[in-house]
């Protein structure tokens, strides 16, 4: 991937609104999508940038589509990366 593609910014906070939404504390969104509560404290302050296989638990979880939370947190040239690659992940930061 290149280097010096990044995230959209802000898109933590589109999480934590979903996340609030649902009535979920991050304690409750961590357990459910397997990760640490450090570590959706980071996503939703848009520190760590989530891989696709977290999107994709978060979409789950969050009950929105995979694609539409896809395109909140990554620019458009990552997602034809991804849908074009077998396996690409995005390294938590």
């Amino acid at each position: 991937m290149n280097e010096g593609v990044r995230p959209i910014e802000q898109y933590g906070q589109r999480i934590r609104t979903l996340r609030e939404r649902q009535q979920l504390e991050q304690q409750v969104l961590a357990e459910l999508t397997e990760t640490t509560v450090e570590m959706i404290q980071r996503i939703e302050s848009s520190i760590a940038h989530p891989s696709f296989s977290m999107i994709e638990r978060l979409a789950h979880v969050l009950h929105v589509p995979y694609d539409h939370l896809l395109r909140h947190i990554w620019p458009p040239e990552v997602i034809r990366q991804h849908a074009s690659s077998t396996l690409i992940d995005v390294p938590s930061s």
